[in-house]
């Protein structure tokens, strides 16, 4: 499966909206076959993803502009992605993308 491109962060159980759009379009930027690289942009969030590609999900660390790091996954399903920031010792985000 190819993950590769711009995917448009559509909708979050976590924010509305107004929020996921607050600074620029809300986006995430995966490439990689096997090894997954990332930036992202969410309301005011924005970071770098460094993961692994298995089959329809990848798996991947996260480090953000605020000194916020985690980890998380992101699912593949046709043209919809989804994907989980789970901040270290903090809260979990879900967004999804088109």
């Amino acid at each position: 499966m190819d993950f590769t491109g711009t995917w448009d962060v559509v909708s979050s159980p976590d924010f509305d909206y107004g929020y996921l759009r607050k600074e620029t379009p809300p986006y995430v930027t995966p490439k990689g076959r096997s090894r997954v690289e990332a930036r992202y942009m969410i309301g005011v969030r924005a970071g770098h993803l460094d993961g692994w590609l298995h089959s329809n999900f990848f798996t991947f660390g996260f480090e953000g502009m605020d000194e916020v790091h985690g980890d998380g996954g992101g699912t593949l399903n046709r043209d919809y992605l989804t994907f989980e920031l789970r901040h270290f010792q903090g809260d979990e985000y879900i967004f999804d993308c088109e």
